[in-house]
């Protein structure tokens, strides 16, 4: 293949000037593989909803993110596996090198943990958010099954959490730790508007997640 991505693609047939944007090959076979790669988080599309419809699938959370390698950031290691077997988590980031090793098993064939990529791929997992309150027919997407708990490391989650907060997403957890520019006043007009919060220990988020909180 080469190059399915851009202007000059025809008929989806591939570049119609080889080359013509400077890439070589190889960067277009990459960029392509990475875009069927999110595309194929869409094969589950009709099987999660018929999870979701039987009871199956309780509830989603959204564990994405960046999050450091040291041993004392476990937290998002500690809640995958505490949470319950009928949960979906919905990831991007390096947060997921945290569980996705885990032998969380599938939901009627569902793998447990959907992976969109990256931490810039959060927005996949928006995508996939509000798809599933257009179909289930809700009016606001804080009515869906779902938790955020975001993990935090550098600027690019910043980028990810404000995505989250145009949509109108409240309850969101932030962790390990807060970030350093989040003064009080910030904080304040967050938590007044967004309700959110920081992460407790593992247990008690998924406890509380779970019940829609």
């Amino acid at each position: 293949m080469f190059c399915y991505q851009c202007q000059e693609t025809v008929r989806n047939e591939g570049c119609a000037v080889r080359g013509v944007c400077g890439k070589t090959e190889e960067t277009s076979n990459l960029q392509d593989l990475l875009i069927y790669l999110l595309n194929g988080m869409a094969i589950y599309a009709d099987q999660v909803v018929a999870a979701v419809k039987s009871g199956a699938i309780k509830r989603f959370i959204v564990m994405a993110g960046c999050d450091g390698r040291h041993k004392s950031r476990g937290y998002y290691t500690d809640v995958a596996r505490e949470l319950p077997a009928d949960t979906i988590i919905l990831t991007a980031g390096c947060a997921k090198y945290r569980y996705n090793k885990l032998k969380l098993g599938d939901i009627d064939g569902i793998p447990r943990v959907l992976d969109a990529g990256q931490c810039n791929d959060c927005y996949s997992l928006a995508v996939i958010a509000l798809k599933l309150k257009e179909v289930f027919g809700l009016n606001n997407i804080n009515e869906l099954p779902i938790s955020f708990d975001v993990a935090w490391y550098e600027q690019k989650a910043v980028a990810v959490l404000l995505a989250l907060l145009h949509l109108g997403v409240k309850g969101i957890r932030l962790g390990p730790t807060l970030p350093a520019f989040a003064s009080p006043n910030v904080l304040k007009v967050l938590v007044e508007n967004f309700n959110i919060r920081p992460i407790a220990d593992p247990k008690t988020d998924v406890e509380a997640m779970v019940k829609g909180n």
